[in-house]
């Protein structure tokens, strides 16, 4: 949904308010944003068990923050920034964790990813990490990517952030972010196609 003017403005007052004090106002703030945090904890965390419990965390340190908020940016923005990198600092921690490998994909997941393996790369190689990076399957992908790999591509591949929005709430120039969106998206390819060509290892029954 597209934010108009008037919301703009709305939300200029709320902000004002919570810092001149208001914590009430701040209870809109987190209504108008809690959908994006809880999407990006969701894509980046990859458990639903930990998503409320680090949404609450964001907006705690947001609302701690909130006096040195400058207006520069969109409050948007802002708290997105606070919010990956809250996410960041979890990931780090639970890094050993997060091990995913193309195996343990469901049946049709697997089926999925080899009937494209089998497509040749008409468009090259770039165009092949365009290609895989907007299949469903980046889901499977993400879950065993590295913590800077992850933040980068959900933004742009699961949240449809512009690079210009991910430059300013990473604080990176735009060009050094597409730099590391074409990285990690190869990374990605290449980690694909290793685990790939070893074929799935036998399921045990349960």
């Amino acid at each position: 949904m597209a934010t108009t003017p008037n919301d703009l403005a709305q939300e200029v007052e709320w902000i004002q308010r919570v810092q001149a004090g208001d914590r009430e106002s701040f209870g809109r703030l987190v209504e108008r944003h809690q959908r994006r945090v809880f999407s990006l904890i969701f894509h980046l965390v990859r458990r639903r068990d930990e998503v409320e419990d680090l949404a609450q965390e964001a907006f705690v340190k947001a609302f701690l923050a909130i006096r040195s908020y400058n207006f520069q940016s969109s409050f948007g923005t802002w708290l997105a920034r606070i919010t990956l990198n809250h996410c960041y600092d979890y990931l780090r921690r639970e890094r050993a964790s997060r091990v995913r490998y193309f195996w343990q994909m469901g049946e049709e997941g697997r089926k999925q990813m080899e009937a494209r393996a089998e497509r040749p790369p008409k468009e090259g190689r770039e165009g092949a990490d365009e290609r895989l990076a907007r299949t469903d399957l980046v889901d499977q992908l993400l879950a065993r990517a590295p913590a800077d790999d992850r933040i980068i591509l959900t933004m742009k591949e699961l949240e449809d952030l512009s690079v210009e929005e991910i430059a300013e709430i990473l604080d990176l120039n735009v060009s050094t972010v597409k730099v590391r969106l074409h990285r990690a998206r190869k990374r990605m390819l290449e980690d694909w196609k290793k685990y790939r060509s070893k074929g799935p290892a036998p399921r045990s029954r349960k």
